[in-house]
């Protein structure tokens, strides 16, 4: 056989290859069209997708089919797919992403059929509108709702003779117990290897004492503050003297776990770690210790707090991509995001908080009869949730991951690394955002115009702070200060 019958061959089975793979993909072997949905690769997915066919019949819904699409959980690829104009039709978020998207025109905006269609903000809680809510419009709904707190293993106490930890408590509280934990769980004189907890949040420490990553109207980081440099001597205090949490060094020892979540789980379950800060969606992997180590006794306790009690709220959201020939398809699967049938699947998967608070009500998800072990904990979360929680604030003139970059690996691993001392550490993450800053609108005509209008609002805010007016609350921006102003009485 000479070359180009080789070669006639060889383009013979790459055609037969292809229309083979077209044939096999799954979108052929269904009778409906196939919504992909990019998401994480989370246990709990495929159960929640579960009732959704039956739900479509029952209410005479088009028919159609969502596939979970896990290789995809990147959004540089869903970025690089919805320029070219191929991109999955759903697609999962959360709220630091959102910016990045709305401003890349690949998110549909969801506000003219919201309402109509029943998915719009009155179907969930009033604190997540800032986390799915741009420049007024809906581009989001949420498929769960996050809460950060303290979860404690009551039996971890208990094993070293200590009362668990109250519900609500300041810094000098959250020391003074976490010291005498660690003493009683390890031999004096001895490396710790038992820890009071796996980590403190500095936004929340922060908040707590009146200050957010940037000023009221986002276009300032205000983080050189002795506010900020008191809550990086005490994350160092609680790391490297009380040993209330482990080291750096100390966590890249720990052996890596395979199950979902990493290792601070195990390390939970088998109480290594007398509290995890998280959100109810441990719960997925924790109920399947249960089957071999038998059930952890829990209770749920909020952050610590300076002056103002908060907690971080956030959420795992679903957009729809604009590109998609489907939109109306996609849009009846955010319906479902707050029918009975999702909302209920989430409460028994231990997937966090229902979308819909309506469900929160519920006496299978506050006290799931058949795990007696977590009653009371999740009425504190629904609680914190209604008081308390409060959304990351995301200043439109820099990327969210930059901020975080500088915030965690330069500043404060610095610090922690004794690079910088905590004033060294605090000005380098104020300077280099807003070097960021000025960098983003000096290249675009329309954040140097948006930011020009809200340094003009800035401006009256500082002024009428100064001459101790209250503000009007239309002028702030920031989540964090629309509810500190309010709490303080400084706002109308």
């Amino acid at each position: 056989m000479d070359l180009k019958h080789i070669l006639v061959l060889c383009l013979f089975l790459l055609a037969a290859a292809s229309v083979i793979t077209q044939v096999n993909l799954p979108s052929h072997h269904h009778k409906y069209p196939v919504l992909h949905w990019v998401t994480d690769d989370n246990p709990a997915r495929v159960v929640e997708l579960a009732p959704l066919k039956n739900w479509l019949r029952r209410h005479h819904y088009p028919m159609f089919t969502v596939h979970p699409d896990f290789a995809n959980d990147d959004m540089s690829k869903f970025v690089i797919q919805g320029v070219s104009g191929d991109a999955d039709t759903l697609v999962d978020t959360f709220d630091n992403d959102l910016d990045y998207l709305q401003e890349s025109h690949l998110l549909y905006n969801l506000t003219p059929d919201a309402k109509k269609m029943g998915f719009d903000l009155s179907h969930t809680y009033p604190a997540v509108k800032a986390t799915v809510v741009r420049n007024g419009k809906q581009y989001l709904y949420p498929t769960n709702v996050n809460v950060v707190d303290y979860w404690v293993n009551k039996a971890t106490f208990a094993k070293y003779h200590q009362p668990p930890p109250p519900r609500t408590w300041t810094f000098a509280e959250f020391q003074r117990i976490g010291q005498a934990f660690v003493r009683a769980a390890n031999p004096p004189g001895r490396r710790p290897k038992v820890f009071f907890t796996n980590y403190v949040d500095t936004r929340i420490m922060r908040r707590s004492l009146g200050l957010s990553a940037f000023n009221e109207t986002l276009t300032r980081c205000t983080l050189a503050d002795p506010r900020y440099v008191r809550v990086l001597r005490l994350m160092y205090r609680w790391t490297f003297v009380d040993h209330l949490l482990p080291t750096p060094a100390q966590e890249a020892s720990f052996a890596t776990h395979p199950g979902y979540g990493g290792p601070d789980f195990q390390m939970f379950n088998n109480g290594q770690f007398a509290m995890l800060y998280i959100g109810r969606w441990m719960l997925i992997q924790l109920r399947k210790f249960y089957k071999t180590t038998g059930p952890v006794p829990l209770a749920v306790s909020e952050p610590p707090y300076g002056n103002f009690p908060n907690a971080l709220l956030f959420t795992r959201a679903t957009g729809i991509y604009i590109g998609s020939p489907h939109k109306r398809l996609a849009e009846y699967f955010l319906k479902y995001l707050t029918s009975r049938a999702y909302n209920m699947q989430i409460i028994r998967a231990g997937d966090a908080e229902p979308p819909n608070p309506v469900y929160a009500r519920s006496r299978r998800f506050l006290d799931p009869p058949q795990y007696p072990n977590e009653w009371g904990c999740t009425g504190v979360e629904v609680r914190v949730i209604q008081t308390i929680a409060i959304p990351r604030a995301y200043s439109p003139f820099v990327l969210p991951w930059t901020v975080s970059r500088i915030m965690r690996t330069d500043a404060e691993a610095g610090f922690m690394a004794g690079i910088y001392t905590a004033r060294q550490a605090a000005r380098l993450a104020a300077d280099r955002i807003n070097r960021h800053i000025i960098h983003h609108i000096r290249h675009s005509r329309r954040l140097r115009g948006l930011y020009d209008k809200l340094r003009r609002r800035q401006k009256i805010i500082n002024r009428l702070r100064k001459e101790k007016r209250k503000v009007p609350l239309r002028l702030i921006t920031n989540p964090f200060y629309r509810r500190y102003y309010v709490a303080k009485g400084w706002a109308r």
